[in-house]
């Protein structure tokens, strides 16, 4: 009895002295457990109940700290990119805490608490991959230079009581960012100062009690989805700021996958309690308009309202040329903009896949590696950090490759061997899963679907589509996974599949009569864009309109003569165009560039690529450049093109414009709309007060 209460004691005694072992630290009496060094902690430890951290901790990579403590946390956190820090409990983040590196962080509804100010270091990424509260108790949040936090699918990141700033980011790589359309961002009594103009391109946003955006720089809301001022909440809009509504999707869009349509509705507020103030800035929209409902709306000082004009795509301008070797196959820019990754064979250098920096004038080479063969698809992770690679037979043996990019250079950190060829890699929205296609695997399923967790990849879902998929895409909100390639069993070449994690079901298919080569999501998720070979319409290019369990075709126009085949489409970051490429094109333009307006496809522009191939074509991801890759005459080629876009006025319905209220709702659908004293409000376009009772100008009743 004695030598076991002895071992005990000394088991205790470990706890306390070191760390080197990583052992979980549970202490559920009243003696603290006092670590008075940087606690590390590996996979699946555990620190709950009177444990103080008071130098901080690390989280190995891959590892999981479960944290349920009833002590503050102090001094430096490394979770080393990958590790995860679970919530089980409120956690306190003392005044001196600071974070080195990115990682994930789960809060399962519970929040960091903030004692003093707290940086995201420049660079890094942190992921909320668990609905996480960051109670800032009127401290500074500062996200640093081309850093991010990333909001997964599903999952709500509540930022409340406290200053959120950024240093310097590229306008596609936001400081705060919705991974997917199911993502939500909320607000809650919070100043925003962006430096730099801050895009919400996708997910929804929460406004609860007072949110302001302060400084010099513009609030662009591009997400198809809707979002929220709460009741009693106020959403204020200080001098010299803007706030942009420009989604990318059309009037009357779905805010779902449903039938269910709303009328361009896409700052919603609750009830008259809700309100949106614009003192001394700026509202803009575009050609879908802005219609607001049941709140209060707010003009103070001097405020322009512009609905009247429109960026409209005329001609794409060549940039930059350069050389690869043989053949160009695939080709994809980083989220951010800076770098395009490429990959082919044959290419003079030896190294299939590339990675080129672009600065608008110029591409030039960061990295390449030897991927010992045809190395066919290419894609970066949504938050830049990793690019994932397949083809056939590298030197490896291992088809699929999912490299680590730190801006200069390209690790590997996992591999599958397949069995056969890959052909095409797509990444699901937030980064958490890849999509793969290809012909005769050694498990004889052509698609499957990999978790990727920073490190490693493991098999999820799979599936035997029977023929060669060419092409897989996931949908904006990670909730479908489009197929494409030839001669599958069902007999349709086109295949959409539910997919929640774990297993892949069949929603719908089509017959496109020839081979599909490629399938592309719009931005907003209606559309399916299928381009091939040898359809039976004869029509290479179609489009289709998505309801969640059908297709259904709305649009589709020739690419050439018999024979033609279009190889790669690709949608505008806006959802207004399209961008094709291939080969026997009817004018010898072998890339087109197509209008589309939710009905109709209207050619825009084209570029003639000496009647060679042009096996892919990719929109830069604020849309003002547009890269191809092909070959030309046993040459390999990548080029940029810059979009030329002219700033056009259009003549307006009064339900595309900015418009207040909605009568065709009823009453509670009316919106108060405030001028207040002193005010003035510059009109550039249409404005329209379509509310049942009186609107309030002033302070008389009009």
């Amino acid at each position: 009895m004695k030598f076991f209460f002895c071992l005990i004691v000394i088991l205790v005694q470990l706890l306390n002295v070191t760390n080197s072992g990583a052992t979980s630290l549970i202490y559920t009496s009243n003696t603290t457990n006092y670590q008075a060094n940087n606690y590390v902690f590996r996979k699946n430890d555990i620190a709950q109940g009177f444990v103080r951290l008071s130098n901080g901790f690390t989280v190995l990579p891959d590892a999981c700290a479960t944290m349920d403590l009833l002590f503050s946390v102090s001094g430096a956190i490394d979770l080393r990119e990958t590790g995860t820090m679970k919530l089980l409990r409120d956690c306190v983040f003392d005044s001196a805490v600071t974070l080195s590196s990115g990682g994930n962080i789960k809060g399962y509804g519970h929040a960091i608490i903030l004692n003093g100010n707290l940086t995201i270091p420049t660079g890094k990424v942190l992921h909320i991959s668990g609905d996480t509260i960051i109670d800032g108790q009127g401290n500074k949040l500062t996200i640093g230079a081309n850093a991010q936090i990333f909001v997964d699918t599903n999952v709500t990141l509540t930022l409340c009581n406290m200053l959120v700033t950024n240093q310097q980011h590229a306008l596609t790589f936001p400081p705060l960012r919705c991974g997917a359309q199911t993502s939500k961002l909320a607000l809650d009594n919070v100043t925003f100062t962006p430096v730099g103009n801050f895009l919400f391109p996708q997910g929804q946003l929460f406004i609860h009690n007072d949110v302001a955006v302060t400084g010099t720089s513009a609030f662009i809301y591009t997400s198809p989805m809707p979002s929220y001022i709460t009741s009693g909440a106020c959403w204020y809009f200080d001098i010299n700021t803007t706030l942009s509504v420009a989604p990318a999707t059309f009037t009357d869009a779905p805010y779902t996958l449903k039938t269910t349509y709303t009328n361009n509705n896409f700052i919603r507020m609750s009830d008259a309690t809700s309100m949106l103030v614009f003192d001394g800035c700026s509202l803009q929209t575009t050609l879908t308009g802005c219609r607001f409902t049941k709140g209060t709306i707010a003009f103070d000082n001097k405020v322009a309202c512009r609905s009247d004009t429109t960026l409209t795509l005329t001609s794409i301008t060549l940039r930059a040329k350069q050389d690869y070797g043989t053949s160009v196959v695939a080709l994809n820019w980083s989220p951010d903009g800076k770098y395009l990754a490429i990959s082919g064979y044959g290419p003079t250098s030896g190294n299939e896949v590339q990675v080129y920096a672009f600065d608008g004038s110029s591409l030039t080479l960061v990295t390449s590696l030897d991927y010992g063969s045809y190395a066919l698809g290419v894609n970066w992770s949504p938050d830049g950090r990793y690019l994932a690679i397949c083809g056939k037979t590298p030197t490896s043996g291992k088809e699929l490759q999912v490299y680590a990019f730190n801006g200069s250079s390209l690790t590997l950190v996992a591999s599958i061997d397949y069995g056969n060829a890959f052909y095409t890699v797509n990444w699901s929205p937030d980064g958490r899963y890849l999509a793969f296609g290809g012909v005769g695997p050694i498990s004889g399923d052509d698609v499957q679907v990999y978790a990727f967790d920073g490190s490693s990849l493991t098999l999820v879902a799979s599936l035997d589509y029977g023929g060669v998929v060419y092409t897989v895409n996931c949908s904006p909100d990670g909730r479908y996974i489009a197929i494409g390639g030839n001669a599958p069993t069902g007999g349709n070449e086109v295949q959409v599949y539910a997919f929640d994690g774990s297993s892949l079901t069949l929603v719908t298919s089509l017959d496109y009569g020839g081979i599909v080569f490629g399938v592309n999501w719009s931005p907003d998720g209606r559309y399916l864009a299928v381009v091939g070979s040898g359809p039976t319409s004869g029509n290479e290019i179609q489009i289709y309109s998505f309801s969640g369990s059908s297709l259904t075709l709305v649009s589709s126009t020739d690419f050439g003569d018999a024979g033609s085949s279009v190889n790669m489409v690709n949608w505008s970051p806006d959802g207004r165009y399209i961008a094709i490429c291939g080969t026997g094109a009817i004018s010898e333009n072998e890339v087109e560039v197509y209008a589309f307006s939710g009905s109709s496809l209207t050619p825009v522009s084209s570029i003639d690529f000496v009647g060679a191939a042009v096996n892919t074509v990719s929109w830069r991801p604020d849309g003002r450049y547009l890269a191809i890759g092909g070959q030309i005459a046993g040459t390999g080629h990548e080029e940029v093109y810059t979009c030329d876009y002219v700033n056009n006025t259009i003549t307006q319905a009064l339900s595309n414009s900015i418009v207040f209220g909605d009568s065709a709702k009823g009453s509670t659908y009316d919106a108060r709309v405030n001028v207040l004293a002193g005010a003035r409000v510059n009109l550039f376009g249409a404005m329209s007060y379509d509310g049942i009772n009186a609107v309030l100008l002033g302070d008389e009743e009009q």
